[in-house]
C-alpha cells in the first residue's frame, strides 16, 4: 500500500525513469515485465512534444499522458 501511494505521487519522469531500469535489469525481472516496462518508457518517450497550439490536440496529448501515467503507476506496483 505504501508503495502504491508513493507511485501515485511520483511525477511522470519517476516514473518513466522506474519503467527503464526495470528494462535495463532483465535478469531480476520476467522477461514479459522488462519488455512491457520498456515499452511504457519508450511510449512516455513518444509523447513527449512541445505544446500545442491546436487545444483539442493538446487536450488529447494530455489525456494519452494521463491514461499512461495510471498504466505506469498500476504495472510498477505489481512488480516492484
Amino acid at each position: 500500500m505504501a508503495l502504491l501511494q508513493e507511485l501515485e505521487r511520483a511525477n511522470e519522469n519517476e516514473l518513466a525513469a522506474l519503467c527503464q531500469r526495470v528494462a535495463d535489469n532483465r535478469a531480476a525481472y520476467l522477461a514479459a515485465d522488462a519488455e512491457e516496462a520498456s515499452k511504457l518508457k519508450l511510449e512516455w518517450t513518444a509523447l513527449q512534444l512541445p505544446p500545442n497550439l491546436n487545444y483539442a490536440i493538446q487536450t488529447k496529448i494530455e489525456q494519452r499522458k494521463a491514461h499512461l501515467r495510471r498504466r505506469m503507476v498500476g504495472f510498477l506496483a505489481g512488480i516492484l
